[in-house]
């Protein structure tokens, strides 16, 4: 796609196979200067002797400085030999046996078509929808689901939508006494500490809820949800109470561990949610059954003019618990993700 010049025709300084070096406009026209060429952009022209038996169209970029537009591609020319359809392919420039007229024109491929479809760029797409004030429809999307790194904006990239959740809790284990405490949820960030999901906390052998994670940065920022309290000493059945102890909290995304029976220990959060991971239940007749782990916190940012580059770091999911005495084990938090909408 080449760019347009209004009533730009001229003689260049020489025929033959040189680039058309400005002389002096056809009378009636303008000269590339004064219909406000740009140094180099590209143009398609047509190059015609006066007879018209010698003609070529193609493509080159001007250059102000020297005032001469390169022959850079030949996509027709009277002997045949353009590269466009229906021509032979070589792209050789016509030897001009006197100094042609040199006109700059448009084609059908620089024009926006409604009948069928056109082979522009993204950068040719992008200025297109900002000369007529249209929407920015068009996006990409990057996905990071686990680990560390550098994040680049794409080239002619405008905006950039980051959503993100931090890791879920691990569910605490039961026992009639305390294993080892769960994990925590490990926080997710992008640009350091510019955008942040904390992780949700670790489940515990405790009668006691788990909180969620927060989020900070952000357009939108929404705790994790907080992880059910395990069952006391003497009840380690859902069936037998109806409370769903020991239930992973649930992120935005959802994901937190469902409760889990008598002596069983507890379930995964789902991976990719925030999700916080299910306490295992206790022993029927004493001690305490573990807690689920706390979901990560959500977020949602907008940012307009964004940096080239942001580091980023995906929250890990927050290990379970291990069992006590009689006791099972909690169930991993699930992991946290970023999801990066980019707009152009």
């Amino acid at each position: 796609m080449a760019a347009w010049l209004d009533i730009c025709r001229y003689f260049p300084t020489a025929g033959g196979t040189t680039d058309w070096t400005f002389s002096a406009a056809v009378t009636g026209y303008a000269s590339p200067a004064l219909a406000g060429v740009v140094n180099g952009r590209a143009y398609k022209y047509r190059a015609e002797s006066g007879d018209l038996t010698q003609w070529e169209l193609g493509e080159g970029t001007y250059n102000t400085g020297t005032g001469v537009l390169t022959r850079t591609t030949v996509l027709y020319n009277s002997a045949g030999t353009g590269t466009a359809s229906g021509q032979s392919g070589a792209g050789t420039k016509i030897n001009f046996s006197s100094v042609p007229q040199v006109a700059i024109v448009a084609l059908k491929e620089d024009l926006i078509s409604i009948e069928e479809a056109n082979a522009f760029t993204t950068a040719q797409k992008l200025q297109a929808r900002t000369n007529i004030g249209g929407s920015q429809a068009l996006y990409t999307r990057q996905v990071f689901a686990s680990g560390s790194g550098t994040y680049t904006t794409p080239a002619n990239c405008i905006a950039i939508n980051v959503r993100m959740v931090g890791g879920g809790g691990g569910g605490g284990g039961s026992g009639t006494t305390s294993g080892t405490a769960a994990g925590a949820g490990g926080n997710s960030t992008f640009g350091s500490s510019f955008l942040t999901a904390n992780g949700g906390g670790g489940g515990g052998t405790a009668a006691a809820s788990t909180g969620g994670g927060s989020a900070s940065g952000g357009d939108i920022g929404i705790a994790g949800g907080a992880g059910d309290p395990g069952a006391g000493a003497g009840v380690g059945s859902i069936a037998t109470t109806g409370t769903p102890f020991g239930r992973g909290g649930n992120s935005v995304f959802g994901g937190g561990a469902a409760a889990q029976f008598s002596a069983n220990a507890g379930n995964a959060g789902v991976t990719n949610s925030g999700g916080g991971g299910g306490g295992g239940m206790g022993p029927t007749a004493a001690g305490q059954g573990g807690s689920g782990g706390g979901a990560g916190g959500y977020l949602e940012k907008l940012i307009s003019s964004p940096n080239a580059t942001y580091a980023y770091a995906v929250g890990a999911a927050g290990t379970a618990g291990t069992a006590g005495t009689s006791g099972q084990a909690g169930g991993a938090g699930g992991s946290g993700l970023i999801i990066v909408d980019e707009y152009y």
